[in-house]
């Protein structure tokens, strides 16, 4: 995959796109959020359904990734997080930070979901759906938030020398109305959230990052069609998440075991979403196993994928 600007205004930007197959994409999205708007390729029929299977995922292929070009060459979130495959690794390495009893209190009740599907003895938290058995192709899904841990020294630092030099304070102050706030010190604060702002895209946020909440389980399911549906549980912030974990109804013995297990996890997470802008994942993440559950349908449907999710010794078959 190989990718150039076309050009860029104050909200949409412009992305040429060179695909697997050689082909050539004229790609358009909005800035603020990689809605794309636009998407021209002469190589491939108009319509998906004029198209082979084959040339629809070269289509969305190059889209994923011009996306991910324009997050990584310009710094705009036109990547959601659970398909970033930066964030998804920054939770990775959050969780692997964890305490043990840390890492219980997040991920203790998924552990226990999945491992009472093979130990009886185990109380299952979160029933099935009506009509959905055990052996059904049901996947758990928890959605994993990161925080800032403004404890961190360097951090806290650098939000405080901001603030002072521009006369402000961050402690605790006495409430007051608005009306009270003079123009002069709203343009103060607006200045100290945009210098907040810059930090916040500084490496030494990024060392700070860590685990901050985690949702209920959702539970993932075949409806009577077949068609995948998902049973939401409470999501405790209004804000999209960093990385959803999905997981098959396993769980190794123990917890310890877990913690690895989930490592591998997401490190497949990882390579599902290089595989999806067709890039073959960095070196430490060309790893075998189920990441997305997503893509291990495109796997077994698409024929331009090794099937990764599988014990395949061809698995790291070069997708460029």
């Amino acid at each position: 995959m190989n990718a150039d600007f076309l050009g860029e205004d104050e909200n949409d930007i412009g992305v040429k796109v060179e695909d697997n197959n050689s082909a050539s994409h004229h790609i358009e999205m909005h800035k603020s959020n990689g809605e794309i708007y636009a998407h021209q390729c002469d190589a491939y029929a108009d319509h998906p359904r004029n198209r082979t299977p084959d040339e629809n995922e070269y289509n969305e292929q190059a889209r994923r990734y011009a996306r991910y070009y324009v997050y990584r060459e310009r710094g705009y979130d036109t990547v959601t997080h659970v398909e970033n495959p930066e964030y998804i690794d920054t939770v990775r390495r959050a969780i692997a930070d964890l305490s043990d009893a840390a890492f219980e209190e997040y991920f203790g009740a998924l552990y226990r979901q999945l491992r009472s599907h093979d130990d009886s003895s185990v109380d299952r938290l979160v029933q099935l759906p009506s009509g959905v058995q055990q052996e059904d192709a049901v996947v758990y899904e928890l959605d994993v938030y990161l925080g800032v841990d403004v404890q961190d020294d360097t951090l806290a630092d650098q939000i405080e020398e901001i603030a002072q030099t521009h006369g402000l304070t961050l402690g605790r102050e006495t409430p007051r109305s608005p009306a009270s706030v003079s123009a002069s010190e709203l343009d103060e604060w607006r200045t100290v959230g945009d210098q907040l702002v810059a930090v916040a895209d500084d490496q030494v946020l990024h060392d700070a990052l860590e685990i901050s909440a985690v949702s209920g389980i959702h539970v993932g399911y075949p409806d009577a069609s077949g068609e995948h549906q998902v049973q939401r549980a409470d999501d405790p912030l209004r804000r999209e998440p960093d990385t959803t974990i999905e997981l098959l109804p396993y769980a190794p013995d123990s917890l310890s075991e877990f913690r690895e297990y989930l490592d591998h996890h997401l490190r497949c997470q990882v390579r599902d979403c290089y595989a999806g802008m067709g890039l073959l994942a960095p070196e430490p993440f060309r790893v075998r196993g189920f990441g997305k559950f997503i893509y291990a349908r495109r796997y077994d449907h698409y024929n331009i994928y090794p099937p990764m999710h599988e014990a395949d010794p061809d698995h790291n078959r070069a997708l460029l």
